[in-house]
């Protein structure tokens, strides 16, 4: 197991998803966020989905679930590997204050070791608005 395949493993549940727990370490979350006028209301901003993430525990497996199915092992199995490597990678986080989910984000811990995720600014989890392009409402000049 490395960051590589749990960020790829996360990114394709997420597509389907709202919620993906990462047990012993929190929920990575995605939100669906409206259509949006821009600061000056002269663009209209597309929907998108956001990634957060939350300290807190589920009860959720569809990471343990994808893992076994992925690798043609037992639940238990999975679930020992996914949790003894989420422990390492907490380990990581409180030391280093940072993870790079590479193709999500990047996980931050705080002082008081509170985690927070910022997405990466390509993400892109909202297959029902692949490529929608921002509208200007401003008038076209010939």
């Amino acid at each position: 197991m490395d960051i590589d395949l749990l960020s790829k493993m996360v990114a394709e549940l997420i597509l389907d998803n709202d919620e993906v727990a990462l047990p012993g370490l929190g929920t990575f979350v995605a939100e669906e966020v409206p259509s949006s006028f821009s600061d000056k209301g002269y663009t209209i901003n597309p929907p998108y989905r956001r990634l957060s993430f939350r300290q807190k525990a589920s009860r959720d497996t569809k990471l343990i679930d994808f893992y076994a199915y992925n690798n043609h092992l037992d639940s238990q199995t999975a679930a020992s590997i996914l949790q003894t490597y989420l422990m390492e990678l907490k380990d990581v986080l409180m030391s280093r204050k940072m993870v790079v989910f590479p193709g999500l984000g990047r996980l931050r811990a705080t002082r008081e070791n509170n985690f927070f995720f910022i997405q990466d600014q390509e993400i892109d989890i909202f297959p029902n608005g692949y490529a929608l392009p921002a509208v200007s409402l401003k008038a076209q000049q010939d």
